[in-house]
């Protein structure tokens, strides 16, 4: 499956990931598909240094969320357990390993500067909507646990949480939603 046919969760995550590394806002102290990553990485990983690179971005990014959002477990953020869109990155660039060809999203993600990296998520998520700033959270709202059983529920998650990075700035506010319970 190329990314023309990955579902449009997958892609944000991996933007959102990317968008997060140290060479474009430097969220997470990671250097998955920057300049230094990808010279380490393809030495290492020479077939699959991209999927690895972005891997390390998505366990950075949810390590940096959990510890923003103090652990809580009722916060749902776009890298956490509660909600299924870092399950399906994973998957996919499991997915990637085992391709004999690589997908063009790994090298139109290395290209990212800050500017075209946001574009690329508000084109894929839209224009972010208010939250709350709550210590290092971005509160966007409040979920059920039916909402997390509705495909397009699922959907309208991501974009808002992924609108919600666009919008950061050089200021990391964890974007999520409470899951009330």
């Amino acid at each position: 499956m190329t990314t023309g046919g990955a579902a449009a969760e997958v892609r944000m995550v991996l933007g959102v990931a990317r968008l997060g590394e140290a060479d474009l806002r430097g969220w997470w102290s990671c250097h998955g598909l920057d300049r230094a990553g990808s010279f380490v990485l393809s030495r290492a990983f020479p077939r699959t240094a991209g999927p690895a690179g972005l891997e390390l971005d998505m366990l950075s990014a949810r390590r940096r969320h959990e510890d923003a959002l103090a652990r809580r477990s009722n916060a749902l953020h776009l890298f956490s357990d509660g909600l299924p869109f870092r399950r399906w990155a994973s998957a996919w660039l499991s997915e990637q390993k085992a391709s004999s060809v690589a997908d063009p999203i790994f090298d139109e993600l290395a290209r990212w500067e800050v500017s075209s990296g946001e574009a690329s998520l508000r084109e894929q998520a839209g224009e972010p909507e208010p939250g709350q700033v709550l210590a290092d959270g971005l509160r966007l709202g409040q979920l059920k646990g039916s909402d997390l059983d509705d495909d397009d529920m699922l959907a309208a998650i991501a974009r808002r949480l992924t609108a919600a990075y666009a919008d950061l700035g050089d200021v990391f506010r964890a974007p999520y939603f409470d899951l009330a319970g």
